[in-house]
């Protein structure tokens, strides 16, 4: 009885240590195939998930090509100590041709994608994983879909593609320097690639805008003006209070535009209209000189400009009436004239004071030597034919105008110039429709000084012209 429990003892141990034998076999097998089967499939392009069970290989996953799959089946199948092979869990990608990703970026800054990546990990690696995998992209695919991303960063708005070998970039940016930006950007794509750029700049940086005054209507300006300077600034550059109009800012810039535009300043009492063209760097100016006033002296204040073409107006219609946005003063038509409708009482003191006021304010000169009037003295003479009209047809008074000289040259000469300017003067008046019965002309050569004859001052003081009212 001993022996044979003994006997069944022995048999059993031996029996047990064959079935742990194989056992500890197989295990050593698996994993030998494992790490084999493993370093097969590491050189390809897709991650594929390899189980070994027992010696039986079984993989899935995508391949690039049919061949790539009949490659990693035969090198599977040199794998030493493999039973079966079963790869029917890889597919192979589709080959598309043309190869197209596309990049979209909403106004909103968000980014959308469609089209195809070459695979898993390079779909990640560019941060767009829902790209359909397909094969056939390009070399340096993932860089030039990066450096399309890179290049929508400084648009507002756009669309990149990958189109095989080209990329083509549309968008929207908002100056030339995001546009500058995003051309770079899309140059970052190594390789042998065909770059189309289609990029509309909102603000180009051009500074190009009209200003047109009127003396009734005031300041109109349209067109892009540096940011800098605005409506705002275009008005204190033109010495008004503000400027109407379509004004666009924009980043561009205009050395010394504010100095050019003052330049129109100091002339527009002498101005029914103007229009100043910025363009090209250059200011032009088209200006109408007021009724009565010569062009070419209008022209000679007028500096600053690249160019200045100056004209008179027409007659204005008479009765009409307006009000001068640069003085705030009434003006009214008479004669083909404007004139400024005098705010005083028509009395023989306050008609005496008001010319007499203009007249020292802006002395009426002649040309030198002669009763000529100095043709910037014609713009006094339009003001002072407002006051005549306002005196002697309202009022009903006479004024008598007096020519003066200083002490140089003969008394005789002196008198017969005095009396010639005098005379120059009532003609200017007259043609500004003043009723010549009303204006008498008298030359008192240097009889009246009010200044000594000494100094040039002085001088300058006695030759002068007066206004007396009768009446």
């Amino acid at each position: 009885m001993r022996k044979a429990l003994g006997a069944l003892v022995l048999v059993g141990g031996v029996a047990g240590l064959g079935l742990w034998g194989n056992y500890s076999h197989g295990v050593r097998m698996e994993s030998k195939i494992t790490q084999e089967a493993k370093k097969v499939v590491a050189s390809y392009a897709h991650p594929l998930d390899l189980q070994v069970v027992g010696r039986d290989i079984h993989g899935s996953g995508v391949v690039n090509t049919q061949g790539d799959l009949d490659k990693l089946d035969a090198a599977l199948n040199d794998v030493n100590g493999r039973r079966v092979v079963d790869l029917s869990g890889i597919t192979v990608l589709p080959k598309v041709d043309p190869y197209e990703t596309a990049l979209a970026k909403g106004a909103d800054g968000s980014m959308a994608s469609t089209g195809y990546a070459p695979s898993v990990r390079a779909a990640t690696d560019v941060g767009h994983p829902e790209l359909t995998l397909a094969y056939g992209a390009a070399e340096g695919w993932g860089g030039a879909v990066a450096a399309g991303e890179a290049a929508l960063g400084p648009l507002n708005e756009g669309s990149f593609t990958l189109t095989g070998t080209t990329l083509t970039l549309n968008g929207i940016a908002a100056t030339n320097a995001e546009a500058d930006a995003a051309r770079a950007a899309l140059k970052g794509a190594s390789g042998d690639y065909e770059r189309v750029v289609a990029l509309e700049v909102l603000d180009p940086g051009i500074v190009e805008f009209d200003v047109t005054y009127d003396a009734g209507k005031g300041f109109m300006a349209n067109g892009t003006v540096p940011s800098r300077l605005g409506a705002t600034g275009l008005a204190k550059a033109l010495g008004t209070e503000s400027v109407q109009g379509d004004i666009t800012p924009t980043v561009g810039d205009f050395d010394g535009l504010e100095t050019r535009l003052a330049a129109l300043n100091p002339a527009l009492t002498d101005l029914d209209s103007a229009r100043i063209m910025v363009k090209d760097g250059k200011v032009r100016l088209m200006a109408v000189a007021l009724p009565g006033l010569d062009a070419d002296t209008v022209a000679a204040s007028l500096k600053g400009f690249d160019e200045v073409e100056v004209t008179v107006a027409k007659a204005p219609q008479d009765g009409a009436t307006r009000i001068n946005v640069l003085t705030g003063a009434q003006e009214y038509a008479r004669a083909g004239f404007w004139f400024i409708r005098p705010a005083f009482d028509p009395t023989r003191f306050a008609c005496t004071e008001a010319a007499m006021e203009q007249v020292s304010r802006t002395p009426i000169l002649f040309v030198t030597g002669s009763a000529k009037l100095d043709p910037v003295s014609l713009r006094v003479v339009n003001s002072l034919a407002g006051i005549m009209h306002h005196c002697t047809a309202d009022a009903g008074m006479r004024v008598t105008i007096g020519g003066h000289t200083d002490s140089q040259g003969q008394d005789e000469a002196n008198m017969t110039l005095s009396l010639a300017r005098a005379e120059a003067v009532r003609n200017a008046l007259i043609a500004r429709g003043v009723d010549a019965g009303k204006l008498e002309a008298t030359g008192y050569g240097e009889a009246m000084p009010i200044a000594p004859n000494t100094t040039e001052e002085g001088r300058a003081k006695n030759r002068r012209i007066t206004f007396d009212w009768a009446e």
